[in-house]
């Protein structure tokens, strides 16, 4: 899948008409979140780069899954019911069609107990699906 993510800026450069490929709309993290039809132009901007200070806004993103990257809403995640914590697929052996077929999901670090067993499809298909993110780690 291509990555629909890229970094506002405040510094301009002047470029030749020859060099642009087409129109891209791009959104703040949030609203491409909310986005009901995603278009192969629409792109989302986690972060803004100020060129005076070469600092990032914000300075600080959550992570999530083994691979400790943040949230893609184009990628599917699924939640362990144990620990709550959010992972992808292919980082937990998986297949993108076995985790759509999952009715539950304990990562290997949490253990197997018939407690933890809740409905059926209980839990969000991504971290932002309640609307919040709530990682247990940020990256700094």
């Amino acid at each position: 899948m291509e990555q629909k993510s890229c970094s506002c800026q405040d510094h301009y450069d002047v470029q030749s008409a020859h060099t642009i490929e087409g129109k891209c709309n791009v959104h703040s993290f949030k609203n491409y979140t909310k986005l009901e039809n995603v278009g192969a132009e629409d792109y989302y901007c986690r972060f803004e780069y100020k060129a005076a200070t070469g600092g990032f806004t914000p300075d600080r993103v959550a992570v999530y899954c083994k691979c400790e990257m943040p949230y893609n809403p184009d990628d599917l995640m699924v939640q362990c019911e144990g620990c709550k914590d959010w992972y992808h697929p292919a980082c937990v052996n998986m297949t993108i069609e076995q985790a759509k077929k999952l009715d539950h999901f304990l990562c290997s670090d949490c253990p197997s107990n018939d407690d933890t067993r809740g409905s059926q499809n209980t839990f969000p298909a991504s971290p932002m699906a309640n609307g919040k993110m709530e990682p247990k780690r940020r990256k700094r």
